[in-house]
């Protein structure tokens, strides 16, 4: 189910990696290169530290990273630097979560 819900992400042109994280550090979903721990632990310390609903894009040597709350989960997008930014935070806004 998760992974039919985020294969228009997943699909997007310039998409490294897409992870799914709950509250506790636990990937839920992992598409791509999987994150370590400590890498998590510090998406995880960048969420809560930012506003409840706020998205996050952090500029990176490689590419970049989309944090977004997915309430109570963590929405974490790694993009190389040939992605189209304001087409994956669209794609991220009109994924349908169920209740």
């Amino acid at each position: 189910m998760i992974e039919g819900l985020l294969r228009p992400l997943t699909s997007l042109s310039g998409v490294v990696s897409v992870h799914l994280v709950d509250r506790d550090g636990f990937v839920v979903y992992a598409a791509g290169p999987t994150a370590g721990s400590d890498e998590i632990e510090r998406w995880r310390t960048l969420v809560q530290s930012s506003a409840n609903d706020a998205t996050t894009t952090l500029v990176m040597e490689n590419g970049y990273l989309i944090l977004s709350p997915v309430s109570p989960r963590t929405l974490a997008v790694k993009c190389d630097r040939r992605s189209n930014l304001g087409l994956v935070r669209r794609t991220i806004n009109e994924l349908q979560w169920p209740a």
